[in-house]
């Protein structure tokens, strides 16, 4: 039982229990955990500080605007036993991710390297963290109409690949999960293989979702796929503005949302990490949404802090300014993992950070007290943290400069090239072929009517109700259609039935009440009304 739920339906003194276990405590409110706590002669909560807090998210649904920055989270349950019950015990055993780049990012990130994670056995190239990149336009108040059809075709194709893989999809905001669930909805009706697919799962512990990073904490599937969202507007800008992740807690949000895969993540977004801005006023989010991406862009951990240090030595002045002449950025000393990077080299065409890592022997390689620090271990470290370094020496460079130049300029171009091509070589499990941005231009009427191509049916009415909810059709108007006394009798449905959720409830009453005072609602919440709707007629609701 949840905490409330003893409270709510235990008579106080009626039974007291030997130990009170609460769980995913990040999220219960003290409020909700006295009472469980009182019937109980001992206590243990069990919580990740790093997860979920609790929040008024779902609260502020008739106000809801995804680009407000409001913060709605408070205190719970485990930031009170945190601060009370001295010393508090790590779990440490990581046992989620079948593949240790899954967890390595939050592991770097937020844990400090404390858990202990297993290590794969195997090295397939199929598994981890990719990155697909969507040249997308982001329309504001949380739509990304672009990216949705992307990830919507890319979750069909995965059900046919690989229906023995389970698949849950999450975004970064709620208006996002709804788009995507009205257009996966509309391709599953004519896909008999992605029909099987979920009525397999869904008779299991783990079957098919879209959510959003607000009620995915506690799920987990062989694959997630992930849409940002955010993106450049019309103008080809990207506002710093990116919802809850603006938020104190938003780190915690992302943390919970790049977790949840067991074998695969596939993120899906149309931003790079130099479209997030960094400085010292932005929240601890942004920056890790930032690192995030450059992380599953490149494989790289750190990303190395500028130190304003100087050369060491003239030799790394001579070398910094000959790859300047050839069009790269480079930045000197920059510090990673306790080591530094004698010159750190950019591109203008790769946007994921340092393209490499130029190491001379200078200073830091002469000071170093022994040849296994500074010939093994320091490259060892830097590798490992997914910097691609390249070592030059310094009676080869003044023996022939533009020989040892060219060479250099090789291996960047090579780095280089291979970096770009990587979201188109990142594609997952062989068979499954994402939709690229260029896809864009082929219709959906089109590829339904593609010759050869089978409809398939639902045993119910979905069908048609599907084909009436397209993607970004005019929810609004559809409210207006149905009127107030429709709304009104859904909810006192769902109230006798117990279908409706309290949120969903009380969007509905909110939606009766404007509607009476002739007043629309937003498209967000007419959108959601339209869902809860749809999903109440096939729970057996008659709209007559």
């Amino acid at each position: 039982m949840s905490p409330i739920s003893v409270a709510q339906f235990l008579e106080p003194e009626s039974v007291v229990f030997d130990i009170i276990v609460i769980d995913e405590a990040s999220q219960v409110r003290p409020e909700e955990a006295i009472g469980a706590i009182a019937r109980g002669r001992q206590v243990v909560v069990v919580g990740d500080p790093m997860q979920l807090p609790p929040t008024a998210f779902f609260e502020r649904i008739d106000a809801f605007d995804d680009e407000e920055q409001l913060d709605l989270d408070e205190e719970s349950i485990l930031d009170m036993a945190l601060a009370a019950f001295y010393p508090f015990r790590h779990l440490c055993w990581h046992y989620r991710s079948r593949h240790e780049s899954l967890i390595a990012f939050s592991n770097k990130q937020f844990y400090d390297d404390r858990l202990i994670v297993f290590p794969s056995s195997s090295h397939d190239g199929r598994l981890g963290v990719k990155y697909h990149k969507v040249n997308a336009v982001y329309q504001g108040r949380g739509g990304n109409s672009q990216e949705v059809r992307i990830v919507a075709e890319a979750a069909i194709d995965f059900m046919r690949s690989r229906p023995d893989w389970s698949l849950g999809v999450a975004t970064v905001n709620l208006e996002q999960a709804e788009l995507l669930r009205l257009e996966i909805d509309r391709l599953v009706v004519r896909d008999q293989e992605a029909q099987k697919y979920i009525q397999q799962w869904e008779a299991t512990l783990e079957p098919f979702f879209v959510k959003n990073l607000e009620n995915v904490q506690g799920d987990e599937r062989d694959c997630i796929m992930i849409s940002t969202v955010y993106g450049p507007n019309q103008a080809g800008q990207v506002m710093q503005r990116f919802g809850p992740i603006n938020q104190k807690t938003g780190h915690r949000r992302l943390n919970v949302l790049f977790t949840r895969a067991k074998y695969r993540v596939d993120l899906f977004t149309s931003l790079t990490s130099a479209d997030v801005h960094e400085d010292e006023h932005v929240s601890y989010g942004v920056k890790t949404l930032k690192a995030y991406l450059e992380y599953a862009a490149t494989g790289r951990l750190e990303s190395g802090t500028v130190t304003e240090r100087p050369p060491d030595s003239d030799f790394e002045i001579f070398v910094a300014e000959a790859l300047k002449s050839k069009g790269y950025e480079v930045v000197p000393q920059v510090g990673v993992a306790g080591f530094y990077i004698d010159i750190a080299v950019k591109h203008a065409s790769y946007p994921h950070g340092y393209l490499a890592g130029i190491e001379c022997d200078g200073a830091t390689y002469h000071s170093a007290k022994s040849a296994r620090d500074r010939d093994a271990l320091r490259q060892e470290i830097l590798e490992g943290l997914g910097w691609k370094l390249y070592r030059i020496w310094s009676v080869d460079w003044f023996n022939n400069p533009k020989a040892e130049l060219a060479k250099l300029i090789k291996f960047l171009k090579e780095l280089l090239h291979g970096e770009q091509s990587l979201s188109s070589n990142n594609l997952p499990i062989p068979g499954i072929k994402f939709p690229t941005p260029q896809d864009d231009s082929i219709t959906s009427t089109a590829k339904e009517s593609a010759p050869g191509q089978t409809e398939a049916t639902f045993p119910d009415d979905r069908e048609e109700k599907a084909r009436k909810s397209p993607l970004l059709a005019d929810d609004v108007e559809w409210v207006v259609t149905r009127g107030a006394a429709t709304f009104r009798r859904l909810r006192r449905w769902g109230l006798e039935n117990g279908k409706l959720q309290e949120s969903e409830q009380k969007l509905l009453y909110w939606t009766a009440h404007d509607l009476d005072r002739k007043k629309k609602p937003s498209p967000a919440n007419a959108r959601k009304v339209r869902r809860i709707f749809e999903k109440a007629v096939r729970d057996g609701f008659a709209e007559g």
